[in-house]
C-alpha cells in the first residue's frame, strides 16, 4: 500500500473521484461529505465493487484509477496509475483533523503510482489519463450516432418495430449510423442465438434488412451474464463464477430476479465467448454493446486460482474481442472503466439515461445512485470528461420526445448539454413516430458530433458533480442556481465544440 499526508484543512478541499465501473458514481463533493454507500448487498454487487465500496462515512472517499484533491484556486493533488489492464488500483483520502491521509492499495501486478501537487488539477489529471490510454494503447474510432431500441420498447422489442423506426428515420433523413437492437430478442441470459417468444423472428435477420436502408447493424449482449433458467446454465453450471461453498454466487437482480456470471479463466467459457463473437459477427453485426461486463470481475472462487479479479475480466472482453475481429466496434457498458482500455471503442461513462429526472427514493434513502434517471447520468458522466483518451464516451441517449416521457423542456435541454460537452458517441432511442417538429429539431442537434470540452473550474458545483465547462454551465439542485433553472443547462460558447 501506498500513503502519503497532504497537510492541508480537509476543510477547504474538495475531492474528485472515479467510481469502479460505468454505472459506479463519480463526484465532486466537499471533502468532508458523507460518501454515500447502497444499503443492499446486490446493489453494491451490481453497481459498484464489494471488494471496494463506498465508505458510507464522511470523511472518508473510495474511488478507482484515479483521485484528486482541489483547492478553492483549483490546484492541489492529482494520483494516478501508468497503466492498468490487470490491476485495480484502489484510491482513499480520509479527512483528519488538521490533514489527510491518502492511500493506493494495488490488487494485480505493480503498475506505476503517482501522486503529486499541483497548481491546476484539471490539466494534470487529463495529462495523466492520456499519458494512462497511450499506455494501455487506448482505441478512439470516430464517433457514431446510434437509434437503440431500449428506451423505446425495452424488452418487448420486436423486428417489425426495428424496422419500422429505422425506415422512418430514413424518411426524415436523420443522420444515424447504427440501429442497435438491444436486450429483448434472446430467448435467455446465455441462450443468445435463440430467439424469444415474442421477438417476430430471429436477429440474423435484421442486419441485411437494415444495410438496404444505409444502416450499420448494432446488437446488445450481456456476453458475461447467465439466467438461471437458461439452458447454458443447465448444460455448464460449471462455467460459473462459484462461492466458497462451490455453488454458482448471484451477481445482481435484474430480469425478475439473481443471475450469475461465467468464470472468464475457464478455457471452455473463453472458446466460447469467442464462438459466440464469431456467430453474430456471421449475421452481419459488426457494432457490438456489450454489457453488464463487472459481473466477471466480482469476487468469487475460479477455475484458474491465480487469476486475479481484473487479469480474469481482462481475459474475457480479449475474448470477446477476438471473435468478433479488431474491425468491428465493441462499446462497453457495467464495465470496469480503466481495465477495459485497448479493447473497447467505446465505453458507457454513467448510468443510463431515464425519461424521469431522479429516482430519488433510490438515491436517497437507499443510498444508491447508480440505477437509471436524467440526473444521474449528468452527475456521473460528467465528473469524468477526462476519459476520452480511454475510449469514445458514452454518455448515453437523448430523450427528445415529449410523450411517454417525465422529463420536462428544461431537463431535456440538460442532456442536450451534456451530450455536446461529452462528446463521444451520439444516441437516441426515441420511437421515431413519437417525435413532433420540435422533438425532431432536438434531435438533429444532439446527433451532432462535438469535441471534448473541459471544466471550467473545479472550485465551484451546482450538484455535488462537475458542472461548469467552458462551453456551459450545468445545475444539477432541485433549485434555480446563479440564473440557471433547477436541473437546467445555460450555453456558453457552445459552437467552439462542433467537430
Amino acid at each position: 500500500m501506498f500513503e502519503w499526508t497532504v497537510q492541508e484543512n480537509p476543510g477547504t478541499l474538495r475531492v474528485l473521484i472515479s467510481g469502479f465501473q460505468s454505472w459506479s458514481e463519480a463526484e465532486l463533493r466537499p471533502l468532508t461529505d458523507v460518501q454515500a454507500a447502497p444499503q443492499q448487498a446486490w446493489r453494491t454487487e451490481q453497481g459498484h465493487d464489494p471488494s471496494f465500496p463506498p465508505s458510507g462515512r464522511a470523511g472518508v472517499w473510495r474511488s478507482h484509477t484515479v483521485l484528486a484533491l482541489v483547492r478553492a484556486d483549483g490546484s492541489g493533488w492529482v494520483g494516478s496509475v501508468g497503466e492498468a489492464p490487470l490491476t485495480f488500483a484502489q484510491w482513499e483520502a480520509t479527512a483528519q483533523a488538521d490533514h489527510v491521509r491518502v492511500t493506493c492499495t494495488l490488487e494485480g501486478p505493480p503498475v506505476p503510482v503517482t501522486w503529486e501537487a499541483t497548481q491546476d488539477v484539471t490539466a494534470t489529471l487529463e495529462t495523466r489519463a492520456a499519458e494512462l490510454g497511450a499506455a494501455m494503447q487506448a482505441r478512439t474510432p470516430a464517433p457514431l450516432r446510434v437509434w437503440c431500441s431500449w428506451y423505446s420498447y425495452y424488452r418487448d422489442v420486436t423486428l417489425d418495430a426495428m424496422l419500422d423506426n429505422a425506415r422512418l428515420a430514413r424518411e426524415q433523413d436523420l443522420p444515424f449510423d447504427v440501429f442497435q437492437l438491444d436486450d429483448g430478442f434472446q430467448a435467455e441470459l446465455g441462450d443468445w442465438l435463440e430467439p424469444s417468444a415474442h421477438f417476430g423472428g430471429h436477429a440474423r435477420e435484421l442486419p441485411a434488412r437494415l444495410a438496404e436502408l444505409g444502416f450499420t447493424a448494432g446488437l446488445w449482449l450481456a456476453p458475461f451474464l447467465v439466467s438461471p433458467r437458461s439452458a447454458l446454465f443447465a448444460e455448464h453450471r460449471d462455467w460459473m463464477l462459484r462461492g466458497q461453498d462451490g455453488e454458482p454466487l448471484p451477481v445482481g437482480h435484474n430480469w425478475g430476479g439473481p443471475y450469475h456470471a461465467l468464470d472468464t479463466t475457464h478455457p471452455d467459457v473463453l472458446a466460447w465467448l469467442r464462438e459466440l463473437g464469431r456467430t453474430v459477427r456471421s449475421w452481419g453485426y459488426t457494432y457490438l454493446k456489450i454489457d453488464f461486463l463487472y459481473g466477471a470481475a466480482l469476487p468469487g472462487v475460479r477455475h484458474d486460482p491465480h487469476a486475479g479479479r481484473a487479469e480474469a475480466y481482462r481475459r474475457g472482453i480479449e475474448a470477446f474481442r477476438e471473435g468478433v475481429g479488431e474491425d468491428a466496434f465493441i462499446l462497453g457498458c457495467g464495465a470496469p472503466l480503466a481495465q477495459s482500455t485497448g479493447v473497447v471503442d467505446a465505453m458507457r461513462t454513467g448510468p443510463d439515461v431515464a425519461p424521469i429526472w431522479d429516482e430519488d427514493s433510490r438515491r436517497v434513502w437507499l443510498g444508491d445512485a447508480t440505477g437509471p434517471s436524467a440526473r444521474n447520468a449528468l452527475h456521473t458522466a460528467l465528473s469524468r470528461w477526462y476519459q476520452h483518451t480511454w475510449y469514445q464516451p458514452d454518455p448515453d441517449v437523448a430523450i427528445c420526445r415529449r410523450e411517454l416521457s417525465l422529463l420536462n423542456a428544461t431537463e431535456r435541454e440538460a442532456i442536450a448539454g451534456m451530450l455536446d460537452v461529452i462528446g463521444g458517441l451520439r444516441a437516441s432511442s426515441d420511437p421515431i413516430r413519437l417525435l413532433d417538429p420540435e422533438g425532431l429539431t432536438l434531435l438533429r442537434r444532439c446527433l451532432t458530433l462535438s469535441r471534448p470540452d473541459r471544466p471550467a473550474t473545479l472550485a465551484q458545483s451546482l450538484g455535488n458533480a462537475v458542472t461548469h465547462f467552458t462551453r456551459g454551465t450545468f445545475n444539477l439542485t432541485d433549485t434555480p442556481q446563479d440564473g440557471i433553472p433547477a436541473h437546467g443547462f445555460r450555453p456558453g460558447r457552445a459552437q467552439e465544440g462542433h467537430a
